[in-house]
């Protein structure tokens, strides 16, 4: 009870703690009058005219930093799946294997790729192609675990996943369940149109995040043209 009353006292003084800027810069008009006539507004009709104008300049605020964090979040977004981008995926990968080589945390890196998705869009067309990326992208969300996993489009028809606290066999059964979610979330997945390889590595001791994305490339590519040889 006392953890949860403390949660609520804490909610509400980051609630009202951000809002209190905005109420400091509908008193700016005043201060600015004061500092310049030596004097505050000697009317009703005074103090509504500046409360007015300090209003407006905090609704104008407002809108700035929401705009910047629009756009500061169309940054970090695919624009076409609504997954986390190529620079993302890079300070993430970073972030996760600083913490996974000073926690000994397992951490696995999975790289996805669309196999024949050239041929989709040669088939179909592109507006066709783009809803496989989407339903794909989907897919993955329904598959990972949202609050700690990291799901990024690299480009193209290529993903990745960041799985902290993962190991290898872990990965293998997170891929598995999105292979077999594909065909039950995108019916046209069944008859063998679409499907996907998977490079599936493991951090290792010491390695670098470089070291790892590399292997997870290589052995994504390694899957693509075994499925490639057996076609």
């Amino acid at each position: 009870m006392a953890s949860s009353l403390s949660d609520r006292i804490s909610a509400l003084r980051a609630r009202w703690g951000g809002l209190a800027w905005m109420y400091a810069l509908v008193a700016i008009p005043v201060v600015t009058d004061l500092l310049e006539t030596g004097s505050m507004p000697g009317t009703a009709r005074g103090w509504i005219t500046e409360a007015i104008v300090g209003a407006i300049i905090a609704a104008l605020v407002t809108k700035v930093r929401h705009d910047h964090g629009r756009l500061e979040s169309q940054a970090q977004t695919d624009g076409l799946t609504g997954l986390k981008n190529r620079h993302v995926f890079r300070t993430f990968v970073d972030v996760e294997c600083a913490r996974s080589q000073r926690s000994g945390v397992p951490l696995s890196l999975v790289y996805l790729d669309l196999d024949r998705f050239k041929q989709i869009n040669d088939r179909f067309g592109h507006a066709a192609g783009d809803q496989v990326l989407r339903q794909f992208a989907d897919a993955i969300r329904q598959t990972v675990r949202t609050q700690l996993d990291g799901a990024f489009r690299l480009g193209g028809d290529e993903f990745a996943l960041v799985l902290p606290s993962s190991t290898s066999a872990q990965a293998t059964a997170v891929v598995e369940r999105l292979r077999a979610f594909c065909p039950v979330h995108d019916p046209s997945w069944s008859v063998g149109v679409v499907d996907f390889s998977a490079g599936i590595v493991e951090l290792e001791p010491g390695e670098t995040p470089a070291g790892v994305i590399a292997r997870s490339d290589q052995a994504m590519y390694r899957q693509k043209a075994q499925a490639v040889a057996k076609a």
